[in-house]
């Protein structure tokens, strides 16, 4: 299914010798994972439902810490990043265009995990309670917008540490990042991976699951896919013949 041209494309591909085509892709991410997951967050988190608690003495261990809320919330930079960089070519954007495909795919499985195994994220208690009421500066970031707009749902695997490994292996794919640049990078995403336990927003148990689902992806969806993109149904799906 998703090593397939989808139609959906079609108008993307049509502005592929603009910067459109980077918006055009924003606002589909948006609409393909974005919306649905809060949908999904929010129906979870009415029904108040927990069937699994995968809570280790490492969760108890990490302690709470506040500025890494800024760390977090880089995983917004991610997700531009792929659709900046894969419109240098008509074949770069074709595996731009496979790539997302198979994350999309990914990603609403992941939603179906959220649906069927609901994971109350309650570790949340471990950050002070006037951080929590929304008292202070971090307690704005806390209290009045990431907890009231993200249930303590949603937890495994971690779609944070899934997406952006899938996104930083194909920055390297693409060799965009090399050398230092690239240290950098896996640096910056192992500060990401570390930023979701010490905000409390995720238990080490869907850290780990979240690395086990992206590098499974990445192998077994993303690189059939954008192999299969060089081929002749792809090349008459998104050909350059205007």
């Amino acid at each position: 299914m998703y090593k397939r041209p989808w139609s959906l494309w079609q108008r993307h591909w049509r502005e592929r010798d603009n910067r459109r085509l980077f918006w055009y892709t924003i606002i589909t991410l948006i609409l393909a994972m974005a919306i649905p997951y809060s949908v999904i967050n929010q129906i979870m988190g009415y029904f108040g439902r927990s069937v699994f608690d995968p809570i280790t003495p490492i969760d108890s261990m990490i302690p709470f810490v506040g500025w890494s809320f800024a760390v977090y919330v880089s995983l917004y930079i991610y997700y531009p990043a792929a659709a900046w960089f894969g419109r240098s070519s008509n074949q770069r954007i074709r595996e731009m265009f496979a790539f997302h495909q198979a994350l999309f795919v990914m990603t609403w499985c992941v939603f179906l995990i959220f649906i069927l195994f609901p994971t109350e994220i309650y570790i949340r208690d471990q950050i002070p309670a006037n951080v929590r009421s929304g008292e202070g500066f971090w307690g704005f970031w806390y209290g009045d917008l990431m907890h009231k707009t993200d249930m303590p749902y949603n937890a495994w695997p971690s779609l944070h540490v899934t997406q952006s490994l899938l996104i930083v292996l194909l920055l390297r794919y693409w060799k965009i990042i090399y050398g230092w640049r690239e240290y950098l990078t896996w640096i910056a995403w192992i500060g990401l991976c570390i930023s979701v336990m010490t905000t409390k927003q995720h238990f080490f148990f869907d850290l780990v699951t979240g690395i086990i689902a992206g590098i499974a992806c990445w192998y077994w969806m993303c690189i059939p896919a954008m192999k299969a993109s060089q081929n002749e149904q792809w090349s008459k799906a998104f050909d350059t013949d205007d």
